[in-house]
């Protein structure tokens, strides 16, 4: 009994695991998540200070890139794993240029490098 209850458990935590896209998945069917909050996890490969926003790169272990605009700038410097959560959106203007497909910072979070980085 207790191993189905166990098994029960871990589908539970791997399904709501889930359920937040990888930037793999973003990147692959950004319209799915227009106008959505969620939250993703990568590494800042780059950095771009702009006055009064900032613009990060972030990749996840398989090397999908997103962009993320931030109106501050993150307690985390490049290099470093970081859960980003916000919006995003099929364009935004950062300074004078327009971007497609970036992910409107709400938070951004310095996290621990993944163990396992090609599980996810």
């Amino acid at each position: 009994m207790r191993l189905i209850r166990s098994l029960v458990a871990c589908a539970l935590v791997v399904a709501l695991w889930s359920c937040n896209p990888t930037i793999s998945g973003l990147n692959a069917r950004p319209q799915k998540y227009y106008q959505k909050k969620i939250e993703v996890r990568g590494q800042i490969m780059r950095t771009q200070e702009l006055p009064g926003e900032m613009l990060l790169e972030i990749a996840d272990a398989h090397g999908s890139r997103v962009l993320v605009h931030a109106t501050a700038p993150p307690d985390a410097a490049t290099g470093d794993w970081v859960r980003v959560k916000g919006l995003l959106v099929p364009e935004a203007r950062v300074g004078d240029k327009v971007l497609y497909d970036v992910l409107m910072a709400e938070r951004i979070r310095r996290i621990h490098e993944p163990r396992l980085r090609n599980l996810m």
